[in-house]
């Protein structure tokens, strides 16, 4: 071939080529153009399916390219969206299906951290390329699709936080390049699978708070990549790998906390020197603590409440080995089997340590080296067997805020030096040894607001002035002391304070007046001292819940108003020279003299007595008439008392309950447990509420409640039938309130049903959710407006809100109610109370909060919010409510055009039937 036809040919050849690279250019352009329609019809189907509270898809529109759209990041070359980053908007609402058509997202996909619901979409699986998944923070239910296994090229699937059920499919095992998996906090149930032991490029697996049950698979043990190992709170058994130290060579972190786990901590755990966390508390592990000294980076370190520890001498050897962890921070071994003195090498621990727990039965004396240990913030050696004195060195921690020494065989005096712990919120030296005189320095103390409990030692001499300083204080224990002398007027500084305890010591003198200015107080105890002198008025004008004045000196007349009003929450036995109060106080009537002596005159005598005649012989023949009619009626009950109430014990309520049965247990609340009773005097079937009493304001809430059922009578409230308070065949004191039962159980159970009562129960209608809303509002305007003085509940909330057979509301639980005093109901607005309210947490006003007068208006706001609850089918304490969005401003925002996302779907299902 010449030069000539050659050159022809290779200019034909670039030609065609030429024109093959723009047809091919012509049709990937085309391509583009159809991936990029694709993409954009995904995401505005996202978009309409979604609520967007806060606008911040409104760049998603056609009048920009997607690739400019809020959130959105697109490749290069084809202009299609490889990542989609919608974290923390506040957004709600299905994920809709289409997502999955965003075929070329291969970076990441973040939707996390806004209140997203329904199940994950199983086309996510057709994102092959996709690297990063976060779901995490959301409101997801339903069960994880094997279709996810599908996502070969994932480095991190992170779904924590949501409501996710049921087993974790064994294809997971599939995706070979994940580093990252978390699931923690969900419903989860069934076996870890075996097959998560073949992710060998695993670092972090997290499956805390979950229902996992059975043994954790051995090829979890070795995966050698892993940093990570946390599957804390479940229900896991059997015990740790001998090995584990030689196949979990790089791990930093083993969170296995609040399982069932079992055996000993293996000795190999001491190869592993990266290690930074230890948490095993709340096992049953067994045996002695193996040497940390090679986990130099160790900071937090916690085994309590488990078995460990022999029982004998010297089992705290291991802490010598915690000296080379020189950021240790944390330290928890409370509630085990360890015995022995604390070594002294406690002082060569970590300067960085900041809480040290040792709740055992370690005896000795506390080494003085404590107080090398200047960053303590918490120190509990409460609950062990300590002798000696409390060292002097203690007073250099001066980061302290929580100190627990109780509980002990402490002697000697109070070290003063405490008082250098200027940080302290609690301190809490009770039921020791301790003798010697209060030091002014420790009830000197103002940043102590929690409590300050030294009861039950000997302590002598006055109580210093200086506890006017504890102004923000909320309790003061001094009983079961030997202090004498006044109790001090500077005690009425204590504005704060809700409980006073000094019973059982040897004070003297009047009640300080002062103390009328301790408007906060709800408890005060004085009982057993040698007070004399007059009640003073001003106990009455206080918020009092629980008063005891008995065993002293008192005289003269009781007062008649505020706590006084109830002799169940007031005990003045003991009192010799009182006189008058109110006729269930059972004190003599008050003699005075009157100012004219007159003489009956003989015809006054002789009407006196033909009136007194002619009474006695209608009180005759009333009683006649009493006995007849009685003898000829049906009996409602042969058990019912004098005063109308039936007369229950310990022992009828235990039969009535069958032991206190779960099987009869109704549900559980913050003081007590309600049971299902069948009484055998009258075959009435009741509901009883035992008070747990050793919850804090266990029986302040009996008190309050006693108090307030005693006087109130309304359809729509609970009615109480009576009340026990006694012991309990071990001594123990025990109150149970017995109240009408209500076969229909909470308002909550019927908004929120588990799943077993969506089988039992049908769902509450339109009409029955607006009859039960008028029920509350007429127990509440009874409560606010017609009785003698307003009575705030405080506690207002679906689950205090009972049903009868005729779905009827009763509002009950009145353990946390007030009275208001008719001067303050009308100076609310202008007041302010120190008093802190304890409703529930997303139905409490948000004024309470800021220390605002308990009020009416309160219960106003609770019933709002369980407006909204009830037809929005939504709790305020929802996980979607965070970061500013609330129930309030969730049916706020849907109500211009998305009304139909607030709406419960029950009712919507309702609407669309009768359509």
């Amino acid at each position: 071939m010449d030069l000539r036809n050659r050159d022809r040919v290779l200019s034909g050849s670039f030609s065609c080529l030429a024109t093959i690279i723009f047809l091919l250019g012509s049709v990937l352009a085309l391509v583009e153009a159809g991936g990029d329609k694709t993409d954009r019809l995904a995401l505005l189907e996202f978009k309409a399916q979604i609520a967007d509270p806060g606008g911040v898809l409104s760049s998603w529109n056609d009048t920009s390219h997607i690739c400019n759209w809020f959130g959105i990041t697109c490749g290069r070359r084809h202009r299609r969206v490889t990542i989609l980053d919608l974290a923390s908007n506040n957004l709600f609402g299905i994920v809709p299906p289409h997502i999955g058509n965003l075929s070329f997202l291969r970076g990441m996909l973040l939707l996390n951290n806004n209140s997203f619901s329904g199940q994950i979409p199983s086309n996510l699986s057709h994102c092959s390329n996709l690297l990063n998944l976060d779901l995490s923070f959301n409101m997801l239910e339903g069960n994880l699709h094997a279709e996810l296994s599908c996502l070969s090229k994932l480095h991190s699937l992170i779904l924590q936080h949501n409501k996710l059920t049921g087993n974790m499919p064994p294809s997971f095992g599939n995706l070979s390049s994940l580093h990252v998996f978390t699931t923690s906090s969900n419903n989860l149930d069934g076996t870890i699978p075996e097959t998560l032991g073949w992710l060998r490029n695993l670092k972090v697996l997290v499956l805390n708070m979950n229902k996992f049950v059975g043994m954790i698979p051995i090829s979890i043990f070795n995966i050698s990549t892993l940093t990570n190992l946390s599957a804390g709170e479940n229900q896991l058994e059997g015990g740790l790998p001998i090995e584990l130290g030689f196949t979990l060579p790089n791990l930093q972190r083993i969170g296995l906390f609040d399982n069932h786990l079992t055996g000993p901590i293996p000795e190999s755990i001491s190869n592993i020197s990266n290690l930074g966390q230890i948490q095993l508390k709340s096992n049953n592990f067994i045996g002695k603590v193996p040497s940390f000294s090679k986990m130099r980076g160790l900071y937090w370190f916690s085994i309590s409440s488990n078995n460990f520890g022999s029982g004998q001498y010297a089992n705290l050897d291991f802490l010598c080995s915690l000296t080379n962890s020189t950021n240790l921070k944390y330290f928890n071994v409370e509630s085990n089997a360890f015995r022995g003195p604390i070594p002294g090498c406690i002082g060569n621990l970590s300067i960085s340590l900041s809480r040290f727990g040792l709740g055992n039965n370690i005896s000795g004396k506390i080494p003085p080296e404590i107080g090398n240990l200047i960053k303590l913030k918490y120190l509990d050696l409460g609950s062990n067997n300590f002798s000696g004195k409390i060292p002097e060195s203690i007073g250099n921690l001066r980061m302290l805020t929580k100190l627990y020494l109780d509980s002990n065989n402490f002697q000697g005096s109070i070290p003063s030096s405490l008082g250098n712990c200027q940080n302290l919120l609690l301190l809490d030296l009770s039921t020791n040894d301790l003798n010697g005189n209060i030091p002014p320095k420790i009830v000197g103390l103002s940043s102590l607001s929690i409590y300050l409990n030294l009861s039950q030692n000997s302590l002598t001499g006055s109580l210093p002035g200086e506890v006017g300083n504890l102004q923000n204080l909320n309790e003061l224990s001094l009983n079961g002391n030997k202090l004498s002398q006044q109790i001090p007027s500077s005690i009425g500084s204590c504005t704060s304070m809700e409980r006073l305890y000094v019973q059982d010591n040897f004070f003297e003198g009047p009640l300080p007046s002062t103390m009328s200015s301790m408007r906060g107080l709800q408890v005060l105890n004085v009982s057993k001292n040698r007070l004399s002198g007059q009640i003073q008025e001003y106990l009455a004008s206080l918020n009092l819940m629980n008063l005891s004045l008995s065993y002293n000196d008192f005289e003269g007349a009781l007062p008649t108003g505020g706590i006084f009003r109830s002799a169940i929450s007031t005990s003045v036995v003991g009192n010799k020279k009182l006189c008058g109060g109110l006729l269930d106080f059972q004190l003599p009537k008050c003699d005075y003299e009157e100012s004219k002596q007159r003489k009956i005159s003989r015809t006054a005598k002789v009407s006196i007595s033909v009136v007194s005649a002619l009474v006695g012989v209608a009180c005759i023949l009333s009683l006649l008439y009493f006995f007849w009619f009685r003898h000829n009626k049906k009996a409602s009950t042969s058990s019912s008392s004098e005063d109308g109430f039936l007369h229950v014990s310990y022992n009828s309520l235990l039969k009535a309950t069958r032991g206190f049965s779960s099987t009869n247990l109704l549900g559980v609340g913050n003081f007590g447990s309600v049971y299902r009773g069948l009484l055998d005097q009258t075959q009435l079937i009741v509901a009883v509420k035992i008070l747990d009493l050793t919850c804090h304001g266990a029986s302040n809430s009996f008190v309050a409640e006693c108090e307030v059922l005693r006087r109130i009578r309304h359809r729509n409230l609970v009615k109480v039938l009576t009340v026990c308070s006694g012991f309990d065949f071990k001594g123990n004191d025990f109150k149970a309130l017995v109240y009408e039962f209500m076969p229909n159980g909470s308002l909550d159970e019927w908004l929120h049903p588990i799943a077993s009562q969506y089988i039992e129960r049908s769902k509450l209608s339109l009409l029955e959710r607006v009859n039960i809303s008028i029920d509350v509002a007429c127990a509440l305007d009874y409560l606010h407006h017609h009785y003698e003085m307003p009575i705030v509940h405080c506690d207002l909330k679906p689950s205090n809100i009972l049903l009868d057979d005729e779905k009827t509301g009763h509002l009950g639980d009145f353990g946390l109610a007030r009275f208001l005093p008719e001067a303050m109901h009308k100076l609310l607005a202008n007041q302010s109370s120190s008093i802190k309210v304890k409703g529930s947490f997303g139905y409490i006003a948000p004024e309470y909060g800021m220390g605002s007068v308990v009020s009416t208006q309160g219960d106003v706001y609770s019933f709002g919010v369980l407006i909204l609850e009830m037809f929005t089918g939504k709790r305020p304490t929802d996980d979607m409510f965070e970061n500013g969005l609330d129930l309030h401003h969730f049916a706020k925002a849907t109500l211009t055009d998305r009304v139909e996302k607030a709406i419960d779907p029950v009712l919507l299902q309702e609407i669309e039937e009768l359509n």
